[in-house]
């Protein structure tokens, strides 16, 4: 296969999964897709524990979707076949959900597609299903928690040249690094807004002005009170304690030197 004729296929599968339409499900299938990594297609509905294992697959490899309805060629092309009937998604759920960790099966989502019509012909009159694993990098590495056909208890499975197979020790590790990086960057994320937060709160303990000249009470007035007193008395007067630099400042400020640090980073420059 050309790169460019991968690219292609690539493509269509991110449009799909990013937006997952009856359309650019038809774009997919119209590129003659074979199996790819985060992708694979089915002709029908396999056994349950076979379902599992390829679920298990894509969401160690970050996520993707099953087709059914589709079978695969020698020359590893796909034809949209369509499915006899839709499976109930129930059914889909309760039959696999015994072979799959929790978190995994919480990032699952079924879809069903039927084309009365359509610009792609051998579409037309036919019906599929897609399971969408959507990725969950904190929770890696996905174990099956049961064995069935072709499916070990305990094992982890990672997808290869659109294979589904027992992951390496290399790989086990690599997945096990992913996850501790979607950890650090969790911790990352909350640590810096926590510490906004307290800056706010820093923020609202100095007022931005004083009270009313003459207010002789004023430390002893609450905020809301103080306010009140000002509206009575006569005007205020800034606060030379109060940070030149207010809170929205401060943000935009952080916010443009990480903006210039990822720049200098990629060697961007910044337009003039």
């Amino acid at each position: 296969m050309a790169r460019k004729d991968a690219k292609t296929i690539h493509e269509a599968f991110s449009r799909f999964f990013e937006m997952p339409t009856r359309e650019s499900l038809r774009s997919l299938l119209k590129e003659h897709v074979g199996e790819l990594r985060n992708c694979d297609f089915k002709e029908e509905w396999p056994e349950n524990a076979a379902v599992a294992k390829h679920v298990l697959g894509i969401g160690n490899a970050g996520g993707g979707c099953i087709i059914f309805g589709v079978a695969e060629n020698e020359d590893k092309s796909s034809t949209p076949i369509g499915l006899a009937q839709l499976k109930d998604k129930a059914d889909i759920s309760n039959g696999i959900k015994v072979y799959l960790p929790e978190p995994l099966l919480a990032a699952l989502e079924t879809a069903d597609y039927k084309y009365a019509a359509s610009e792609y012909p051998a579409l037309v009159g036919k019906l599929f299903q897609v399971v969408f694993i959507y990725p969950r990098p904190d929770a890696l590495p996905f174990v099956s928690e049961r064995g069935g056909t072709g499916l070990r208890a305990g094992a982890i499975y990672v997808r290869r040249e659109g294979q589904t197979e027992e992951a390496t020790y290399g790989e086990v590790q690599a997945l096990i690094s992913e996850r501790f990086l979607a950890f650090q960057e969790t911790i990352e994320v909350r640590n810096l807004k926590e510490h906004l937060e307290e800056l706010k709160v820093l923020y609202e303990e100095i007022p931005r002005n004083l009270s009313a000249p003459g207010t002789i009470f004023a430390p002893l007035l609450s905020k809301s009170a103080q306010q009140i007193a000002t509206l009575l008395m006569g005007e205020t007067k800034p606060n030379p304690k109060f940070p030149e630099e207010s809170y929205q400042d401060f943000v935009k400020r952080m916010l443009d030197s990480k903006k210039s640090l990822i720049e200098n980073l990629l060697g961007v420059a910044r337009n003039a």
